[in-house]
């Protein structure tokens, strides 16, 4: 006999959109916690208003581009990342491009 458990979380969830551009962003400016991680996303090509320029993810003094030290994870239009973790104040987003779309939803 084959059992299909969930693991529930009793938590609110949480999202936000945040405008990237050319200067490094907080992902959580406001602090949220969360119970079982955070899911990252930037609009694509079949999106109301599509990213021209990919999202850059990474730490406080992250670059757009693979500097060995500095360069962050690139989230290109129409993709999607998870992070299962709790707790986010050191988040930054970045691109190459203005007004550039990173939306998450965390619970």
């Amino acid at each position: 006999m084959s059992s299909n458990l969930r693991e529930a979380v009793d938590v609110n969830v949480q999202n936000r959109n945040v405008v990237v551009g050319l200067t490094a962003v907080k992902v959580n400016p406001l602090g949220f916690r969360f119970t079982k991680g955070i899911l990252l996303r930037t609009p694509g090509t079949l999106d109301a208003v599509p990213n021209a320029a990919s999202v850059w993810i990474g730490m406080v003094n992250i670059t757009a581009d693979t500097n060995i030290e500095t360069g962050g994870f690139p989230l290109v239009p129409g993709s999607s990342l998870f992070l299962p973790v709790e707790f986010l104040e050191g988040l930054y987003a970045i691109s190459t491009s203005t007004d550039q779309n990173l939306a998450w939803v965390g619970v």
